[in-house]
């Protein structure tokens, strides 16, 4: 078998196979481990202050990022088999490097989902605790690719000039900066996808396509461990949609969602696109900020008569960290941000598979833009 990274061909084989191999193992894998789901009542269990039209998918059975994670790891394994992509010591520390945290933060996740399942509500693992873990696995990520390659902390600006012979255009962090940028990016990432999914295909079409495109742009890098990974996980969540899409036969959960989170956040820190993740993410960032606004704003507006005189700061603080009793306004119908358009729509006799597909379109789009910048400044003149 040649060397994979040594023709075009070889770069396009080593990231069709890991797709395929997961969405193939995830196809057979989903019909018998969603059964299983239902047979043990493990069923999603809904939000109180969630949308109401939502009641119907109470019994659905959920933790099927579970699914998905094994089937990428079984992509990830036949690929490294077949094509014998980890050739040296620091392709294949890096590999488990970045599974190990993906993996530990879907552990995370399914401490929740077994919370939820076993107490028969919405409540699972502390935010408080779950936040704590998720920026320590972030600072260990950092830690251990410090250790790794002295390339660690690099950050990419421009992707270089492919044949034109233009070198690429980089930074490299200090250590220190590179460990809190580490924490911050699994902490936000797992968090944000974990508020995205909310909706029958919509955290899962949204990252397949992220994925996807982080796949393309680590091929043109030359980075088989991040070109690999991202396909099978795009692999995988192509299967998992099959059965999530609307109506949906099963649920991610956040064993799903936050594997998904740590999986991006380590790939990202990982091939050094940090500057090209902002613009991929805007979905996820911008659900994330509607959930801190609609909570600070409901906090702001509630009245509060202090006992002794205050600054408006100071009553500002005090509204924003202690449980007041009352009602405040709202910005949005109800947030995240796609719960406000779901709102929006149903006025209008319109579901959420059509709030769905505008997400999805939003995120293709971005992809597309992101993907053809970076193509454009790779290949110039093409």
């Amino acid at each position: 078998m040649p060397e994979i990274f040594l023709a075009a061909h070889d770069k396009e084989l080593a990231v069709v196979v890991p797709f395929l191999a997961s969405l193939l193992f995830g196809l057979v894998i989903f019909p018998p481990y969603i059964k299983w789901l239902k047979s043990k009542q493990i069923e999603q269990h809904l939000r109180e202050e969630g949308p109401k039209s939502h009641a119907r998918k109470a019994k659905t059975p959920t933790m099927g990022g579970l699914g998905f994670i094994a089937a990428m790891i079984i992509g990830v394994a036949i690929t490294g088999f077949y094509l014998k992509f980890v050739s040296v010591n620091s392709d294949v520390f890096k590999c488990l490097v970045i599974m190990l945290i993906s993996v530990m933060c879907g552990v995370v996740g399914f401490a929740d989902d077994y919370g939820k399942v076993t107490s028969k509500s919405n409540k699972g693992v502390s935010a408080k605790k779950r936040l704590a873990v998720e920026f320590a696995l972030g600072l260990l990520l950092a830690v251990c690719f410090l250790s790794l390659s002295q390339e660690a902390g690099t950050v990419l600006v421009h992707p270089g000039g492919g044949t034109s012979g233009d070198a690429q255009f980089e930074f490299k962090m200090p250590w220190w900066l590179f460990c809190l940028s580490s924490s911050f990016m699994v902490a936000a990432t797992t968090n944000a996808i974990n508020l995205h999914d909310g909706m029958d295909g919509l955290a899962g079409g949204t990252s397949f396509l992220a994925f996807l495109t982080m796949a393309v742009m680590f091929t043109v890098l030359a980075l088989p461990v991040e070109s690999q990974l991202s396909a099978a996980a795009a692999g995988g969540l192509a299967a998992f949609l099959v059965f999530n899409r609307n109506p949906a036969k099963v649920f991610m959960g956040d064993t799903g969602s936050l594997f998904i989170g740590g999986l991006m956040a380590a790939l990202v820190m990982s091939g050094g696109l940090i500057l090209w993740f902002i613009p991929l993410s805007l979905i996820f960032i911008a659900e994330t900020i509607s959930v801190m606004m609609q909570v600070s704003y409901f906090k702001l507006t509630k009245e509060f008569t202090p006992p002794k005189p205050m600054s408006p700061v100071m009553v500002a603080v005090h509204k924003l960290t202690h449980k007041l009793p009352g009602e405040g306004k709202r910005i949005f119908r109800m947030a995240p941000l796609h719960h406000h358009f779901e709102a929006v729509l149903a006025e209008k006799n319109t579901g959420e598979a059509s709030v769905v597909s505008m997400f999805w379109l939003a995120q293709f789009v971005l992809c597309a833009a992101i993907l053809s910048s970076f193509l454009a400044m790779h290949f110039p003149g093409k």
